[in-house]
């Protein structure tokens, strides 16, 4: 619909009808506009969408009385399910273990008329885990790959250089929601690969972050230093 407006209010500012031409355009940047808004909506509802995390029921431990960390680790895996977005791995390390946390493949291509692109995310976080103090230490990787090109009769849109950043993070997410004509949106994200009219693809580490901290903290664990706004950053 904005596209029409746009042409045809180009053509009316060519023929001499400058008022007419001027009024469509305005019009057609209103309508791309409040599609745009009601297309960002659309895809913000989608995280609520998918699976949470089965904390395990328990008593809660004080850190004075910590679980040992092989109950922890087994705690943690067993939140494992194949409808989550993310998986969690477990894996001796120097100094004790290291739980993985990582987000399955977030990856859309679209067409319009006009852009070709893609667009790819990532993120993994690892948590290091000390049996001999029952404290735990984490860091995050998130990534992104992106590509926009002119869209043409043939071509083949390849990912352009991966940027990853390390850290950590406090109720971020990662997102881009894209609408089309039917079939020239496909997204590959948790739930498998879908061809659609419109697609979004979202990472929220705060819906996998939540459950591991609260384990960690429901088992007696803290972080090595525990301050006041340590919390901020596990979720």
């Amino acid at each position: 619909m904005g596209s029409v407006l746009f042409l045809a209010g180009v053509f009316a500012i060519l023929v001499d009808q400058v008022l007419l031409g001027v009024a469509l355009v305005v019009a057609a940047a209103l309508a791309v506009l409040g599609r745009g808004l009601w297309t960002v909506r659309r895809g913000r509802r989608a995280p609520a969408g998918r699976d949470r995390a089965q904390v395990p029921d328990g008593p809660v431990r004080g850190a004075d009385a910590p679980a040992p960390v092989d109950d922890v680790v087994v705690a943690l895996v067993g939140m494992n399910s194949d409808e989550l977005p993310y998986t969690i791995d477990a894996s001796p390390s120097a100094d004790g273990v290291r739980v993985e946390v990582k987000w399955k493949h977030e990856e859309m291509r679209w067409q319009t008329l006009f852009v070709r692109g893609s667009q790819a995310y990532a993120w993994r976080m690892e948590v290091d885990l000390d049996p001999s103090k029952a404290t735990y230490e984490f860091v995050e990787h998130s990534g992104t790959a992106a590509v926009r090109a002119a869209a043409g009769p043939s071509g083949a849109v390849a990912y352009g250089t991966w940027t990853w950043k390390k850290g950590r993070s406090a109720g971020g997410m990662s997102a881009t929601f894209v609408e089309g004509a039917d079939g020239q949106v496909s997204v590959t994200g948790p739930g498998g690969p879908r061809t659609s009219w419109e697609g979004a693809v979202v990472i929220k580490p705060a819906d996998a972050k939540v459950p591991v901290f609260t384990v960690l903290r429901n088992n007696g664990w803290r972080p090595r230093r525990d301050w006041f706004g340590a919390r901020l950053f596990e979720k």
